[in-house]
């Protein structure tokens, strides 16, 4: 009788690992890869948020205009915006890790070149190049994470890897803040590049190589009889995912999508076949309605948080303040930003629904923006402080939105797609939002002759999310087929979301 093990929700399946002590220290980490992951994120944020407390400096070094500074800030998403697919294919091709490895040496030469700019079109290119870096880093970032977490962990490192805009934001301006006092902003430029590149060292010694994954081994019964090595008495291994003719040991149980990509094996990616069968996982996630409706929602958070908390130091000197103060409170809110992910992380592994989360968030980001910009708080007793808590509160409740929508990756995976082509389809989008966001704030400020209209386009977005979250659940709580079971005792997936082992080949 066909044993069952119940989903544990983690991109590893179910299985047992090969080999006991040996390999790399990538190959038998304890499962705390996914913090290099995360800061490897970090590290590509940093290069967003290391342009908004330079913004004056550079409009003055560089004779840019207000528009031209909020095209440098969504400039770096441009490559995002076009190529998310294309990263999304590159990395079935040739692997996930290899792609965020070269991602941090395209930020560390876009950085570095940018140090050398003499004109805002020149600073334009470098910034195009930090942002292909960005988008390999970003698309990739997730799968890598739900590939190398244990089971108990995963909804954690979703949570911190949907902070990591946060973190990277409180990190960018708090420190330009106080640097950009003291040293010239082309300085800025290369010790940025150089802290792009610090991660690479730890992405290749903790990070799993491209050919392995990290599973949990609940049911003894499940280990191929041909695997070769000894079975580990571990709960958890890295494991190999090349073993011709089988699934792969890295069977996302709870997504099931994932489990067809996982039947290719690693050895053959590189071939015309890998090719041909990763392009069809992509048409098919494509065609799907679901990763779509969720890349819109995404683009409907990250449009107005990107264009208020981009453009906060200058509405903060245009107000008056001067010296470090704009940087500081601006690190703040997007710190703020980070706490609400990783929040969101805690409450939803202790259970609360992911879909119970959209739209109250958008409405707690339209109720608070509203305020935050249509009132005159200047003409008001501490008005500035008034302000501050409420932009606070709209970036606080906005980062509910990233840690759900990439908890729910799983279930935005059509069955016998991909989840890195949705990772990529929803960062396309998100990055269309972040493009066009910084620009379009700009362009409500200089035809309203100030930042108090900002709140249209912070609302409109809002209104749009939530119809979308409305659509996206209907979605996605639709249920999803099971992939064909496969033969000789390897994991499958049930119609019921169990694990069933020993399930014969149709």
């Amino acid at each position: 009788m066909a044993s069952k093990t119940r989903p544990t929700g983690t991109g590893a399946g179910t299985g047992t690992g090969a080999g006991t002590g040996t390999g790399t220290g990538a190959e038998t980490g304890s499962g705390s890869s996914w913090i290099v992951v995360v800061s490897a994120g970090v590290a590509a944020g940093l290069q967003v948020w290391k342009l908004p407390p330079a913004i004056p400096f550079l409009r003055q070094d560089l004779s840019l205009t207000l528009v031209q500074a909020g095209t440098l800030l969504g400039i770096i998403q441009l490559a995002g915006m076009l190529g998310g697919l294309a990263i999304s294919l590159l990395a079935e091709l040739i692997g996930e890790r290899r792609c965020l490895s070269g991602g941090l040496v395209l930020l560390f030469l876009g950085s570095a070149g940018g140090g050398f700019a003499w004109s805002a079109g020149s600073l334009l290119a470098s910034r195009a190049v930090e942002g292909a870096g960005f988008i390999l880093v970003v698309v990739t970032g997730p799968g890598l994470i739900r590939r190398s977490t244990p089971p108990g962990r995963l909804t954690t490192a979703m949570g911190f890897w949907g902070a990591y805009q946060g973190i990277s934001t409180f990190a960018g301006l708090i420190t330009g803040a106080f640097v950009l006092q003291v040293v010239p902003w082309r300085v800025w430029w290369w010790a940025m590049a150089v802290l792009a590149l610090a991660p690479l060292p730890w992405v290749l010694a903790r990070v799993p190589r491209d050919d392995l994954a990290y599973v949990a081994r609940d049911v003894p019964g499940c280990v191929p009889r041909a695997m070769p090595g000894r079975v580990s008495r571990n709960d958890l291994a890295y494991v190999p995912r090349d073993i011709p003719g089988r699934i792969t040991h890295d069977i996302p149980v709870g997504d099931p999508g994932d489990v067809p990509a996982a039947r290719v094996p690693r050895e053959n990616a590189g071939g015309g076949r890998g090719a041909a069968s990763a392009l069809a996982r992509i048409g098919r996630t494509v065609r799907a309605p679901a990763p779509w409706a969720a890349g819109l929602v995404f683009a409907c958070y990250t449009l107005p948080w990107m264009a208020v908390v981009g453009f906060l130091p200058t509405i903060y000197r245009d107000g008056g303040m001067a010296g470090s103060r704009p940087g500081v409170l601006s690190a703040v809110v997007g710190a703020a930003n980070a706490i609400g992910s990783i929040t969101t992380a805690a409450l939803m592994k202790r259970g609360l629904p992911a879909r119970a989360l959209l739209v109250p968030a958008f409405v707690l980001m339209a109720t608070t923006s509203l305020p935050a910009f249509a009132v005159d708080w200047h003409a008001l007793p501490a008005g500035t402080t008034w302000q501050f808590l409420c932009v606070v509160a709209f970036s606080l409740t906005g980062g509910a939105i990233p840690a759900t929508l990439l908890r729910m990756i799983g279930e935005l995976t059509p069955a016998g797609g991909s989840a890195p082509a949705t990772m990529g389809l929803i960062q396309q989008l998100f990055n269309s939002g972040s493009f066009v966001g910084p620009a379009l704030a700009a362009w409500l400020a200089t035809r309203t002759g100030g930042w108090h209209s900002t709140w249209w386009m912070t609302c409109a977005c809002a209104v749009v999310g939530i119809a979308l979250s409305l659509r996206l659940r209907s979605r996605v709580t639709a249920p999803v087929a099971a992939p064909a079971p496969v033969e000789d005792r390897t994991t499958a997936l049930t119609a019921d979301g169990t694990t069933d082992c020993g399930a014969p080949q149709a």
